[in-house]
């Protein structure tokens, strides 16, 4: 865990050195999705950190550069700019994300969001609980429906509009890694997404788990991509009941 902290700590500066940039410079990659030269160098700078820090560095499977873990027990899932889109438009919500994935277990052990423009960094390791910094982080409570703060994007989920009227009042949309640290953190109780990628997810997995959460993560419509539900257990529960979420295996 401390070994992924100082990873995505190596590229905070120069992360933040392109933020609100009146020169920076971003394209479309094949998929639509967003790239800019910082998002590139990021993993370049994280993945040497790794090997330089490990005599037996586990491979790097990353967003912008790919990679291939077959064969390995662990390897590292980075996202080097998690919200590129807003990092371009000068919004605060983008964070490096990086995870250590048991391949067997498919999922993380070890999971870090770092929100650089914030100056927050959240961690959690299996066992070790899920942390900002020193400040040990614990999902919300158990709230009233009506009284909890969802994430969700309307659009996937129109049933959850039809269905928030009266039990869900305070139905939200936040952005990215931003709102999956507010969900560890217990601000935002529950978070719904859809069309994920495994290096958008992993980190997140063990960092709400280890804070008490829920992670529940199912195959989306998309080949290759994941759909999730974040957030205290009961929240989460009830989010997945609105929107028809298929129950875990």
């Amino acid at each position: 865990m401390k070994l992924a902290v100082a990873a995505t700590h190596s590229v905070s500066e120069l992360i933040l050195s392109g933020f609100r940039s009146p020169t920076l410079k971003w394209e479309h990659k094949p998929d639509g999705s967003v790239v800019t030269p910082f998002d590139l160098e990021s993993e370049r700078r994280i993945r040497a950190f790794i090997e330089a820090e490990q005599a037996h560095p586990w491979p790097v499977l990353g967003e912008e550069l790919g990679g291939d873990a077959r064969g390995s027990r662990y390897h590292w899932i980075v996202d080097p700019i998690d919200g590129t889109l807003p990092f371009s438009r000068g919004l605060a919500t983008f964070g490096t994300l990086l995870a250590l994935e048991d391949t067997i277990a498919r999922h993380a052990v070890v999971g870090v969001v770092n929100l650089p423009a914030l100056g927050e960094t959240y961690s959690a390791a299996r066992g070790a609980g899920a942390w900002c910094g020193r400040e040990r982080l614990k999902v919300a409570p158990t709230r009233a429906l009506k009284d909890c703060i969802v994430s969700a994007p309307v659009e996937r989920y129109p049933q959850m509009t039809a269905r928030a009227a009266g039990p869900l009042p305070h139905l939200r949309c936040f952005a990215d890694c931003y709102a999956h640290a507010m969900v560890a953190r217990g601000s935002l109780d529950a978070l719904a997404e859809f069309r994920l990628a495994r290096w958008d997810i992993a980190a997140s997995q063990v960092l709400i788990e280890e804070a008490g959460g829920t992670a529940r993560i199912a195959a989306a419509a998309t080949p290759g991509k994941w759909d999730l539900i974040l957030g205290s257990p009961d929240a989460a529960s009830a989010v997945a009941h609105l929107v028809d979420f298929p129950e875990p295996p």
